[in-house]
């Protein structure tokens, strides 16, 4: 059985005691968060690949992540360093004629967040023009955009009656922010096959990029 930790422990070795170029060059502009004097760990994925473990390092004051790859086998050693940028990807719709409650209550899925129109706003001082029913399968930022998409689409095909249906009275769509690292790579590619799962949902998709952060030399 593998033992996250071990992976954990040598991914921050890497950061400690760069062995690699690339590494020195992110910490040269980029500030790892620190939680009781050890790298903050934002995510494990134990099957990134047949061999890797990829270790998740969040970034002070930015949400995309320093990642390290460490072999499984025959022993665990730093693969490479690179930059995991962070996705929020979610369903939302809106209208100005129904309500959040009626707007839930096309679809199934859950939990569903949002509000109705004439709601007063967090800041107190302003209300709603709008409702909106919103669904977030998985909120957790160091994911990339494939892998997020995908989950997202699976579930909403579940309840693909309940969408068609809700995209005949309101603008529905599936929205995705992107936390982009300056020197990262900003490129986005849908399959053609992702491209007609959303058309049999009559879903389009809208994409905003935040990018942040120092460049490396």
């Amino acid at each position: 059985m593998l033992n996250e930790q071990e992976f954990i422990d040598k991914a921050r070795q890497e950061l400690q005691i760069p062995t690699f170029e690339l590494t020195k060059q992110y910490l040269a502009v980029l500030q790892i968060q620190m939680d009781n004097g050890i790298a903050a760990v934002a995510r494990v994925n134990i099957n990134h690949s047949t061999n890797l473990v990829a270790v998740y390092f969040k970034v002070v004051k930015e949400d995309f992540f320093v990642v390290v790859n460490v072999t499984k086998s025959p022993d665990l050693k730093i693969d490479w360093v690179w930059i995991e940028l962070g996705h929020r990807v979610y369903l939302t719709a809106t209208s100005e004629e129904l309500d959040f409650s009626q707007l839930s209550g096309f679809l199934t899925l859950t939990p569903l967040t949002g509000w109705s129109k004439g709601d007063l706003q967090p800041n107190n001082k302003m209300h709603y023009k709008f409702s909106r029913v919103s669904f977030e399968l998985n909120k957790e930022l160091p994911f990339d955009l494939e892998e997020k998409l995908e989950d997202l689409v699976t579930a909403l095909e579940n309840d693909s009656e309940g969408i068609i249906n809700l995209s005949k009275v309101a603008y529905i769509s599936i929205v995705v922010y992107r936390y982009q690292y300056v020197s990262g790579n900003a490129g986005i590619e849908l399959t053609s096959n992702m491209i007609n799962r959303l058309a049999k949902l009559n879903l389009g998709i809208s994409f905003d990029q935040y990018i942040s952060g120092k460049a490396i030399e």
